[in-house]
């Protein structure tokens, strides 16, 4: 209940402070003849700067992204990343006629505009095996290693910038699949799960790029050879599992990562304590990233995705690994038309503070890593000049 009556002063407070404002616009006469004096709401600004940021890390969730990562490509300030996928075909349902033994099976990965990581100009080349393991989709972590047997290529293909491409598969490939397909017995389904396990698809050594398939429309189908009837297949489980080396380190600035092996844990707690019973307007906390850093690091041609989104969260005392990773922010910054700022607006957290008991305190900075696309952002800290320190700006009604 004590919560609820000090959400609700808040919530009275802000409506108020809307109602001054308002009044003070709506009175103000523009004609010279016969205004009169208006007592006015004095409107001021007050900077707060943010010191306590903790860095902290954790390994994601890998399956079911949308844009799972493909490649290798070695950055000159977040350092190598070697991913590789796996994906494994749905089991179609029996067919009153089975699929033919003479069909192949394809894998289409499709890709959605210009979206890399590296060396733009460069040839991908993956190679394509068995998984030798069970694996899960649900479960899969970006740092396990999965098994898959290298001494049998059942596929390869070469990706430059296309806009879908289309993997032929082994001979062998293709006639096990059908074999679980045709499979009439009551346990097709369990003997496919436990002794199917998909395929791995693994970038050469050489590779300079790193591509991220749209899932959502790639698939597998199979052809028929003779009369090229064709049978399309869902991917039923895809994840990827990621390798890092030379992971960085940045002296006087927040490294911040999608794949959260960098983040920041905050509280707004000791700040708030300063403000008083104030009445608060509006709280936005400033972000300035190292756009000259980051930009000067690329060689000619080169391209990191860029960050346009950073999350705000709290931890709701469920799974923290899923709940960072999946849960909806509490609040968000989109970067500003100067490029280089991200700002949050936290008005309700503040008042908050000042009006009501705070239930949580502790937030999460965050780059999202939702859709599976690597991005990486570098911040000002509080050791920067005023003008580039974490701050909040209050907008304050005397």
């Amino acid at each position: 209940m004590q919560k609820s009556i000090s959400k609700a002063a808040v919530t009275w407070r802000l409506v108020l402070s809307v109602l001054i404002i308002g009044s003070f616009i709506s009175c103000e006469d523009t004609n010279t003849v016969g205004s009169g004096i208006v007592d006015s709401t004095d409107i001021s600004r007050d900077t707060l700067y943010v010191t306590n940021f903790e860095q902290n890390d954790i390994t994601i969730y890998s399956g079911d992204l949308t844009n799972p990562p493909l490649g290798r490509y070695e950055d000159q300030i977040f350092g190598s990343y070697e991913s590789i996928g796996y994906a494994k075909p749905r089991l179609i349902p029996q067919a009153d006629i089975p699929i033919s033994d003479s069909s192949k099976l394809k894998l289409m990965l499709q890709f959605d505009g210009d979206t890399f990581y590296g060396d733009t100009t460069a040839t991908t080349n993956f190679s394509i095996y068995r998984v030798t393991e069970r694996w899960r989709e649900s479960t899969i972590l970006a740092d396990d290693v999965i098994d898959f047997d290298n001494t049998e290529l059942v596929g390869s293909f070469s990706y430059l910038d296309q806009d879908s491409i289309i993997i032929d598969l082994s001979d062998s490939v293709s006639a096990e699949y059908i074999r679980y397909s045709n499979n009439e017995d009551d346990d097709r389904d369990s003997l496919y799960n436990f002794e199917f396990f998909g395929l791995a698809i693994v970038p050469d050594a050489a590779s300079s790029k790193i591509i991220f398939p749209t899932i959502n429309t790639s698939q597998f189908f199979s052809v028929e050879e003779t009369s090229l009837d064709t049978t399309f297949i869902p991917i039923n489980d895809y994840a990827f599992t990621t390798k890092r080396e030379n992971e960085p380190t940045f002296n006087n600035r927040l490294y911040l990562s999608s794949n959260l092996e960098s983040f920041y844990k905050v509280s707004f707690q000791e700040i708030a304590s300063t403000i008083g019973s104030k009445n608060v307007l509006n709280a936005q906390l400033y972000l300035y990233e190292d756009t000259l850093l980051i930009k000067n690091s690329l060689p000619l041609n080169h391209i990191r995705p860029t960050v346009n989104f950073m999350d705000l969260k709290f931890f709701d005392g469920q799974e923290f690994r899923f709940d960072l990773q999946f849960s909806s922010p509490d609040f968000f910054a989109e970067r500003d038309s100067t490029g280089r700022i991200f700002r949050f607006n936290i008005t309700e957290h503040i008042n908050e503070y000042i009006f009501g008991n705070v239930d949580d305190q502790e937030l999460y900075l965050s780059i999202n890593p939702n859709g599976g696309l690597l991005y990486s952002s570098i911040l000002y800290d509080s050791s920067s000049s005023q003008a580039l320190k974490p701050k909040i700006v209050l907008t304050i009604a005397e």
